[in-house]
């Protein structure tokens, strides 16, 4: 025989013993499942008895297990989750109230720091007032208008008709009119 015969037939023995192992693992499984209900119904039964002799039933259990563990019954536990929840949901609703007006005054605050902030860093010039300027404007005006009124000729008031001089008297513009002839 050679090596590879020999190779081929180990493979095969050990394919067929781990193949055997699997089989005999699960059908071992099966009874032990088999011997875990039995067990479980027997247990079942010994309990369902032994309540049966102390006068209780196996409804009733859960209420006597709460009220072993919290000293109240199941009606008193319901009752408290009840008021437990109601209290939860007044709280919850206070908290959100309250952490609203925290936001909003948060909010509010961070607004004034980054307008501080920007005040700081880079900051506006002051607003130029305007009425010192309006001041000046009126003044020049003024001024103007005294000007314009203390150059305007005064008016002469209208003289009667003989206070006129005429060309006879020689005051006449055209040198022509006058009497003399003097050009």
């Amino acid at each position: 025989m050679d090596e590879v015969e020999a190779m081929a037939r180990t493979g095969e023995n050990v394919g067929r013993a781990v193949g055997t192992g699997v089989r005999s693992a699960r059908e071992g499984a099966v009874r032990a499942g088999k011997a875990g209900r039995t067990a479980t119904k027997q247990a079942i039964a010994r309990a369902e008895q032994e309540l049966t002799e102390r006068g209780l039933s196996p409804e009733h259990l859960p209420e006597l297990l709460a009220q072993k563990a919290t000293g109240l019954s199941r009606d008193d536990l319901a009752e408290r989750g009840r008021k437990a929840r109601k209290q939860w949901e007044k709280t919850r609703k206070d908290w959100d109230k309250k952490t609203a007006k925290s936001r909003k005054r948060l909010a509010k605050n961070a607004e004034l720091a980054r307008k501080e902030l920007a005040a700081r860093i880079d900051p506006a010039p002051k607003p130029r007032r305007k009425w010192p300027w309006v001041l000046l404007v009126l003044a020049a005006l003024g001024g103007v208008a005294v000007v314009a009124l203390s150059r305007r000729p005064e008016e002469l008031p209208i003289a009667e008709a003989e206070d006129f001089p005429t060309h006879e008297d020689g005051l006449s513009r055209n040198s022509d009119a006058r009497p003399d002839g003097d050009r």
